[in-house]
């Protein structure tokens, strides 16, 4: 079967696939192959396991929706940080910012120097406005 890949860079396989996994195997000569699999949760139960907090998603089935990002481990992941004590949270929150403070030093000069993103496309936007404005008018474009 010849499948042609879309302007955004999908197939379709068609409704017979629909929901099901896919292992996408990414080859060094440019092959992609797509294998058929089952996934199955990993359950780690033990006498100190607390019961799953109301809102966690355990089941996969329902998030089986456009690339299927949610995948058993990441909603092991979250159902993990849904039982964190909120002591723990914050303590995690507190080492996360140390282990990234260079990072965050870099992105806040940044945002002083060109300025924030929303700033950004705020500025972009209100000069496309100016500039359709002007071409609606018949004047020469600001710049």
């Amino acid at each position: 079967m010849l499948k042609e890949v879309g302007a955004s860079g999908q197939i379709s396989l068609g409704k017979k696939y629909a929901g099901q996994l896919f292992d996408v195997i990414f080859c060094a000569d440019g092959r992609v192959e797509m294998v058929p699999m089952k996934a199955v949760p990993l359950t780690v139960e033990d006498a100190n396991s607390r019961p799953t907090p109301p809102g966690v998603q355990q089941d996969v089935m329902p998030y089986r929706v456009g690339d299927g990002w949610l995948t058993p481990e990441r909603l092991a992941r979250r159902k993990a940080a849904a039982e964190r004590s909120p002591e723990e949270t914050a303590r995690l929150s507190v080492q996360w910012e140390e282990d990234n403070k260079e990072a965050i030093a870099a992105f806040n000069e940044r945002a002083r120097k060109v300025g924030s993103m929303g700033l950004r496309i705020h500025e972009w936007r209100k000069a496309k406005a100016e500039r359709e404005q002007a071409d609606l008018r018949g004047q020469p474009k600001p710049v």
